[in-house]
């Protein structure tokens, strides 16, 4: 018997805990061996501005179905130009699966305008259909009776009796604009994503107005960093303002800090050394004598000689962004998460620590040292003094909360 094949796409913006249901209805309507969710560029029927990145959606998806092992989300629509017409995308899938039964998932309003699509008549030929109806009696009798004018094959045409889900992705980002919780509607670890990315939250009139008061910064690290490097800046300038305000910092700050953690990153080793020496916050030997951990004792120096910068909390956050110390400010501890938490960080634990960071400050930050040390030691790098105090300081504080 040939595999079963359910294709779902959608917009997902954000995916929520009624989508999630009609996947499963689906699929045990259809017995379904396998499911692929496959969030949209380009709604073709659909005003599709404001949505989130195509990264975030798709990272959602993968959140809210981590836990089934028969569930696949695909990039396919993301990665193609243009709009997501769905014949290219059951194409696609008809093409990489040519011996399994294909079926393509829709909502009740979508099949009744399905002649209205893009080569319907094409996609009827490589798929099965599965509407999903809301569960009027009146609106079943009516999609079955459209599902045998399409002149589909016996059976390659379902319609499913679901209950009514009464939430919207709409809705949802305007819950949340508006300072409302919809977390119930959504999977947790979504919920975890949302807020540690900062997504859907209305813009601060006091965070667009520093954003342009610091746009010389913006300009200084574009000029002096890769554009790599400087996109990096910006997003953990923006992870650290979410952080605090969670965590009730300044965001100002945070947001200078944060911006302003790197800019030495890429200067000439013998200037970053230069610039570390004059450094008059306590520098061990082993970050004198190791080039990776130059660039913040550097940055610094810098923004204090250079910028004018005499924030002293702003300096020891720049300071100590790499290496901790044992008494390391809200402010500094703020900005170390935020480095690792960034849009742009993908490495293998990066869902996990940004929980954390959501979570507890304190937990986050041990969490985070311990990644550190772990990654120091096997790779045998020397390890400041200062980073095992900071290590044991949240040891300390975490024994405390168990005892």
């Amino acid at each position: 018997m040939s595999m079963k094949l359910g294709l779902f796409g959608g917009t997902f913006d954000p995916i929520h805990l009624g989508h999630r249901y009609l996947a499963e209805k689906a699929a045990e309507a259809a017995g379904l061996d396998k499911l692929i969710v496959i969030p949209a560029k380009i709604p073709p029927h659909k005003i599709a501005s404001g949505l989130v990145s195509e990264q975030d959606r798709l990272e959602m998806c993968r959140l809210a179905f981590a836990d089934l092992d028969c569930v696949e989300v695909s990039d396919f629509e993301m990665k193609n130009e243009g709009k997501s017409y769905s014949y290219n995308t059951v194409l696609h899938f008809r093409e990489l699966y040519p011996d399994c039964e294909l079926y393509f998932i829709m909502g009740s309003d979508q099949l009744l305008t399905f002649e209205k699509w893009y080569r319907y008549e094409d996609i009827l030929h490589m798929a099965g259909i599965i509407a999903l109806s809301r569960g009027e009696e009146d609106s079943v009798a009516e999609l079955e009776a459209k599902a045998a004018s399409l002149g589909a094959e016996d059976g390659r045409v379902i319609v499913v009796k679901t209950e009514p889900f009464e939430i919207s992705s709409t809705a949802i980002r305007d819950a949340f604009a508006n300072g409302s919780d919809p977390s119930c509607y959504l999977d947790k670890n979504v919920v975890e994503y949302i807020v540690s990315r900062g997504l859907y939250a209305p813009a601060r009139e006091e965070a667009v107005s520093f954003k342009k008061k610091y746009s010389a910064y913006r300009e200084l690290i574009k000029s002096c960093l890769s554009k790599k490097r400087a996109q990096h800046s910006v997003n953990v300038a923006n992870a650290a303002v979410r952080l605090a305000e969670r965590y009730g910092e300044d965001p100002e700050k945070a947001y200078v800090a944060g911006l302003l953690h790197d800019v030495c990153k890429e200067l000439p080793p013998e200037r970053q050394k230069e610039l570390v020496l004059r450094c008059r916050l306590d520098i061990s030997e082993v970050e004198k004598n190791a080039q990776p951990l130059f660039h913040a004792p550097a940055g610094a120096v810098y923004i204090e000689e250079e910028l004018g910068i005499k924030d002293e909390d702003v300096i020891a956050a720049v300071r100590y962004h790499t290496v901790g110390c044992g008494d390391m400010s809200k402010l500094a501890q703020i900005i170390y998460l935020a480095d690792l938490i960034s849009a742009d960080r993908d490495y293998k634990d990066v869902r996990k620590m940004r929980r954390y960071a959501v979570q507890s400050l304190e937990k986050a930050m041990l969490e985070a040292l311990k990644f550190s040390l772990s990654d120091s030691v096997g790779k045998e790098n020397s390890i400041p003094v200062c980073t095992l105090e900071c290590y044991n300081r949240f040891v300390m504080l975490s024994k405390m909360k168990e005892d």
